[in-house]
């Protein structure tokens, strides 16, 4: 490519980007703020109950009525009348409820393993009191305002995702769903068809939210209430409908076996925690598979095998284990994943004397998720204290395990960064801290060729907990990271979060020195936990040879008051100290890894992102193909409100192609498609509120009519005029 024609793309690729509209700006009520830890993204496969509102967004803090327990009213004002005559009607209004719950199950179960399930994204937001869910619709959004009642705590950081569980085998009741339904309700909501009768149904997607707080000391709460429970705690909300963790992996695995906390003790709050309740499909016996979405080697079988009793067995026991005589209402003992819709579960969230939950040592940070086919969740907390906490998830306790551990420091920590990814066969895991040290492991999947003379070894069969180590670099700068991530530059690969403690452990200088247990860049080791591999987003041309191509991995690392620099290609190059452009020179082969010399032509490099140390620390960082390229933009927001969007140019590094200040510190930037309507807008989470900013929809629609050109000449077996389109 020319310098003109470099030119003239970087031109088409800025000149859509400064057209961002905002059309929404959500405030924050006033006294409520968010955290810089307290915002994520949530991929759902769960159908959404509330209508399409008037405008684009309403705003809900209660539940409405015909959601959850209040769906069917009950008189309260009879109670004094005759009480008798209302505990009857009580227990009447519970049977109804719990019935129509059991088939609003079997329609979803069914309605999800149909084409007509769609996953969205939904934004999620912590406050200080609680959690606000930007749901999405078609054409919409609504905002559910969820109270928490943290009256001595308040919100650090959260993490919500979904995972496929499988549920218990016991009969299907005869009487099942009724008779066909509308896809849409009376009041506009979806409405999945029903299940034939007879036919098993399928277990539904664990909604877990992990939540850190920070426990007020007793000079902080207003009632001057007593407080002996340590600084900070983990919540896992929805986390008893998992399986309970074998002693078998406890005693393998834990650290430290720790209780799930509860009212009644001031260490681990754990001897008189009443059994979580199960309900109706949710209480599964086997482990879960990746988050989002069933696995592709599970969930078929668990779909066939799995069958849940109705509404007069396990849902039933739920209510009646969990509720108060007097008529209480179904929704104070059932657990969230109890209901098939989103809304109900998040308005049933609540934290209480039953939440499973763990009391923390250590100043929280940031939160992320490893969920593995065969393995029990792991949730992953960053603190001060030098380590990456993992903690396994069980309905009845949460059990730490082997932690992460970053580069090696004697002092307390401000803050810790990590990220870990699987893109294409390659795990590439990092991790830094303001000691100005940051920490970069690869590794690879083994073939099958490799997997079989492994096998002859002695070392095991199964190559999906087998891989080979790439890359261990460490590298100590002159300013202080605070930010490091690790994603893909290119927008068909998909990738997804992963953790490998076994590498953290076992390359540090002095695993080596122990015979047996070090590893270097070369080395087959066991994984520990299963790593997998992932593929290409779905090519609707089928080019074989852009599937058989290996992936691009980069990292990028902010600094305090320097530029954010990325370094290009790491699953190769590693943390490549040589600066090159892309396309240009070889880049240097790293010492610790020969295996890859004669590889590294024209990859590799280490580019800055000029500009971003004048707006201030990095907050947060999102990477999407905003003018739909097939290469991602880092989007950037720092403390000062800017929003900076950085696009790479063939042999010139990035340029800062968008750029918008903010009122507060942003806190937290996703492109999401939050209204469903085929274009992603870009949402940006800042101190005071969220800002939802519409996309440039001319370019929306010159890609539109390119997709469209494409499928025309495609069927006519044109590929020649088809490539010139795409271009």
């Amino acid at each position: 490519m020319t310098l003109a024609q470099d030119r003239r793309s970087s031109k088409r690729a800025e000149a859509p980007m400064r057209r961002f509209r905002e059309m929404h700006y959500h405030r924050f009520q006033l006294g409520t703020r968010s955290n810089i830890h307290g915002t994520c993204l949530m991929r759902s496969a769960l159908p959404v109950r509330l209508p399409r509102p008037h405008a684009m967004q309403m705003i809900y803090q209660h539940p409405p009525p015909g959601v959850g327990f209040l769906r069917m009213g009950l008189p309260l004002g009879q109670e004094a009348k005759d009480q008798t005559a209302y505990m009857h009607m009580a227990a009447e209004h519970d049977r109804a409820v719990l019935s129509e719950i059991a088939e609003e199950r079997a329609r979803t179960a069914q309605w999800l393993a149909s084409s007509k399930a769609i996953a969205r994204t939904h934004v999620v937001v912590a406050t200080q009191s609680g959690l606000q869910f930007f749901v999405a619709g078609f054409g919409y959004w609504n905002i559910l305002d969820v109270d928490l009642k943290l009256t001595s705590e308040s919100c650090v950081g959260v993490k919500a995702f979904e995972m496929w569980a499988e549920a218990p085998q016991t009969p299907q009741s005869a009487d099942s769903a009724g008779s066909e339904d509308e896809s849409k309700g009376e009041g506009g909501e979806e409405r999945p068809p029903p299940e034939a009768e007879g036919e098993p149904m399928a277990a539904l997607p664990v909604l877990i939210i992990a939540l850190t707080t920070y426990v007020k000391r007793p000079s902080e709460i207003k009632n001057r209430a007593t407080d002996e429970l340590g600084r900070y705690r983990l919540y896992a909300l929805g986390a008893d409908s998992l399986p309970a963790l074998s002693q078998e992996f406890v005693d393998k695995h834990a650290l430290a076996v720790q209780e799930a906390s509860s009212e009644g003790s001031t260490s681990s709050r754990s001897e008189s925690m009443s059994p979580p309740h199960h309900a109706l499909g949710v209480a599964p016996t086997g482990a879960g598979a990746q988050a989002g979405s069933p696995p592709a080697d599970a969930t078929p079988a668990s779909q066939a095998d799995a069958s849940a009793a109705g509404a007069g067995s396990d849902i039933g026991a739920a209510a009646s284990g969990g509720g108060s005589a007097g008529g209480a209402q179904p929704a104070d003992a059932l657990p969230i994943n109890t209901y098939a819709y989103l809304e109900e579960r998040l308005f049933s969230l609540r934290v209480d004397e039953r939440t499973v939950s763990l009391d923390l040592d250590y100043l929280p940070f940031r939160i992320s998720q490893d969920v593995a086919a065969g393995m029990p969740a792991v949730l992953l907390v960053a603190g001060n204290d030098n380590k990456i906490h993992r903690y396994a998830l069980g309905c009845d306790r949460i059990v730490e395990i082997e932690p992460l551990l970053c580069p090696r420091t004697e002092v307390p920590l401000t803050f810790t960064a990590f990220d870990g990814r699987v893109v294409g066969p390659y795990h590439v895991q990092i991790t830094a801290h303001q000691e100005f040290a940051v920490a970069l492991q690869v590794s690879r999947a083994l073939t099958k060729a490799e997997a079989a003379g492994d096998a002859e070894k002695g070392r095991g069969e199964d190559p999906g907990w087998r891989r080979r180590l790439l890359i261990a670099d460490e590298e100590v700068y002159d300013a202080a990271p605070i930010l490091a991530t690790v994603f893909t530059p290119e927008a068909k690969q998909l990738d997804r979060t992963a953790f490998d403690h076994a590498i953290t452990h076992r390359v540090s200088a002095a695993a080596r020195k122990e015979e047996g247990c070090g590893i270097v860049a070369g080395d087959v080791y066991d994984s520990k936990w299963p790593i997998g591999t992932t593929g290409t987003a779905p090519s609707r041309r089928g080019d074989a040879q852009q599937q058989q191509q290996q992936p691009r991995v980069h990292a990028m690392i902010g600094f305090v008051g320097e530029d954010a620099v990325v370094y290009h290609d790491v699953a190769v190059a590693g943390l490549d100290p040589v600066p090159t452009l892309v396309g240009g020179v070889a880049c240097k082969v790293p010492d610790t890894a020969p295996h890859i010399a004669g590889r590294l032509g024209g990859l590799g490099g280490v580019f800055s992102l000029p500009g971003s140390a004048k707006e201030g620390l990095i907050t947060s960082v999102h990477f999407d193909d905003l003018d739909y390229n097939g290469t991602k933009e880092i989007i950037v927001g720092t403390v000062s409100g800017a929003v900076l969007i950085y696009k790479e140019v063939e042999g010139s590094g990035y340029i800062l192609a968008w750029k918008r200040r903010f009122p507060a510190p942003a806190y937290g930037i996703f492109s999401v498609d939050i209204n469903c309507d085929g274009a992603n807008e870009l949402v940006v989470v800042t101190l005071l509120g969220v800002h939802v900013m519409q996309p440039n929809l001319s370019l929306v629609r010159a890609k539109l009519l390119r997709q469209l050109i494409l499928a025309k000449k495609e069927g006519t077996g044109d590929d020649d005029s088809a490539s010139n389109a795409s271009e």
